[in-house]
Order: C-alpha cells, then sequence, then structure tokens
C-alpha cells in the first residue's frame, strides 16, 4: 500500500508528496555491539523489518533507514558508531525539512533504539512548535510490550537479550550464533529505580563482560514472531490513525 521514496521514479515522487502524506523514517543502528551472539547491525535488521511490514500495510511514503545515531552507551566497544547528538538532532531536522519545505505536515520516526529516544522527542516538540508540523516518534520499550512481557522468561533484559534475540531468529536466523548466547544483567544504582520504572535517571554505559543485558539462552523463534506481530500491530494502528487524522490546534473548541 505505501511506497519506498528509494524505489520511485522523481516523477513518480513528486506527485505523492504533497500535505496529506506521511513520511516515514525509520532510524536503527547500523554498527553496534550487541553481545558475541548477534550482529553489530541488529537494530538495523529490525528497523528496516518494521519499515517494510509498516510500508507494506499503511499508505505512507518510507524512507531509507538510518544506520548511525546517538548511541552513547557503546562508545567503549570497538565498532559500535555514535554520532554526537546535536549533530544528530540538526541531521534528522535537515531530513524532515527537506519535506516540509514541499507542504508536508506529518512524519511518523520509526526509532529502534533507547538513548535516540529522548533527542528525537525534543526535535518533535521543536518541530511543532517552530513549524507547526508532527513528527510522531515509536518507542522501542513500548511497542509490542505486552507480547513480551507474555512470552519472556527473563526476570529484566534490555540489550541483546531474550527478546531481542528473539526478534533477530526470525529475522535474520543465519546471523544468530545461539552458542554464544549468556545470562548477564547490567546494575542499576542504587534506589535508582522502583519495580519497572524508573525514579531518578542515573547515566550508566553498558559494562556487562559481554556487553548484554538480559538472558539471551531463553530465546526462540517462537517468541520473536509473537513480540515481531504485536510490534507490528501496534505500528499499523497508530499509523492508520495518524493517515487519517487532520493536523490541527488542540484548543480549538
Amino acid at each position: 500500500m505505501g511506497k519506498f521514496i528509494s524505489e520511485l521514479t522523481y516523477e513518480q515522487c513528486k506527485d505523492l508528496i504533497n500535505e496529506k502524506t506521511v513520511i516515514v523514517l525509520p532510524i536503527g543502528g547500523g554498527s553496534k555491539e550487541h553481545g558475541n551472539h548477534l550482529p553489530m547491525g541488529t537494530d538495523y535488521f529490525v528497523a528496516d523489518y518494521l519499515a517494510k511490514e509498516i510500508t507494506s500495510r499503511c499508505d505512507v511514503i518510507t524512507l531509507p533507514t538510518m544506520p548511525f545515531a546517538y548511541f552513547p552507551n557503546f562508545i567503549k566497544w570497538k565498532g559500535s558508531v555514535t554520532v554526537d547528538y546535536q549533530h544528530f538532532i540538526d541531521y534528522t531536522k535537515d531530513v524532515l525539512l527537506s519535506f516540509v519545505r514541499f507542504g508536508v505536515k506529518k512524519f511518523f520516526i520509526l526509532d529502534d533504539g533507547f538513548s535516540t529516544h529522548i533527542p528525537l522527542k525534543l526535535l518533535a516538540l521543536s518541530m511543532n512548535n517552530e513549524y507547526d508540523v508532527k513528527v510522531a516518534v515509536s518507542d522501542c520499550t513500548g511497542i509490542g510490550r505486552e507480547a513480551e512481557a507474555a512470552v519472556c522468561q527473563q526476570p529484566k533484559g534490555g540489550h541483546g537479550d531474550e527478546a531481542e534475540t528473539s526478534i533477530m531468529l526470525n529475522i535474520r536466523p543465519d546471523l544468530v550464533q545461539m552458542d554464544k548466547t549468556t545470562e548477564e544483567y547490567s546494575s542499576a544504582f542504587p534506589y535508582s529505580k522502583g519495580k519497572g520504572f524508573e525514579k531518578i535517571y542515573f547515566p550508566n554505559r553498558m559494562c556487562t563482560p559481554c556487553g548484554t543485558n538480559g538472558n539471551s539462552t531463553l530465546a526462540s523463534k517462537e517468541k520473536g514472531e509473537a513480540i515481531l506481530q504485536a510490534q507490528v500491530e501496534d505500528l499499523v494502528n497508530f499509523l492508520n490513525e495518524f493517515i487519517a487524522w487532520e493536523p490541527c490546534d488542540y484548543y480549538e473548541e
């Protein structure tokens, strides 16, 4: 139903970009450590997969997946690429403005990162106030969360864990080395967290022995399929509403 802009000719592209268009920008790290069992491009593969799924179901124009972004937690891990947060905000803003100048008012950023989320939310706020443009940003900790909680057994996780490994067993099983999975957990600073929620933000970097947080040994293709289906459903449900939504002033009666 949707289109990938990279597959369109200019003639096709120019007729599809207007004030009614929803532009999708997927973002997923293409070079970031994910332990000894998952590829460095895990986030890229996941974001790209989700982008293809929602584009096949929703009337959107989808841009190429952005592989480099703000990933400060991994600067100590060789091969992991991070971009300064202000450069990341400015670069992403320039991408969006390339369409704003032609009348586009609605954008959806498919964000498959943790540290990228705060800069992208700030960008969304500034775009709303400065350009009267709506930028919706997905939260990788929220989409498909109910399904993940239902199928995963690990006490906690967040990186290269049971859920992420299960997802990759569906997307690129040829790149998953299950014989190198492990169980290890990042520790939180004392009294900074409650049960399932944060009380005080305390910056940290990935410092477990293998660079993961969770129990990837519990991963399975079946779990990944359930999580992915739920993630796609969450994204599609939102996008269909967003596509139909008409920008307006919320304070009008």
